[in-house]
């Protein structure tokens, strides 16, 4: 069984839910493979600056957006680990 190293991302996965964006549309935007999506968004490994920075551009977040679904703890989040 693999173990968590990283806060899951939890408010990220809501977003693309209400979004309609699929693991696998996401996938093929950032040019990984849906395992790695997977990995990135459930806490298993950590999502690269260039990966959050294509999301960023791609939905076309504002900086309270970054906060609140890439920075676990920061202000605005729901991410964090309880």
């Amino acid at each position: 069984m693999k173990k968590r190293k990283y806060a899951e991302l939890r408010e990220l996965k809501k977003f693309l839910k209400k979004k309609n964006f699929s693991y696998k549309k996401l996938s093929d935007e950032l040019g990984i493979s849906i395992d790695a999506i997977n990995n990135k968004l459930n806490g298993y490994t950590l999502l690269n600056i260039n990966e959050m920075k294509h999301m960023v551009t791609l939905f076309n977040m504002q900086p309270v957006d970054i906060n609140k679904y890439f920075i676990i703890g920061g202000e605005g989040s729901a991410n964090e680990e309880k």
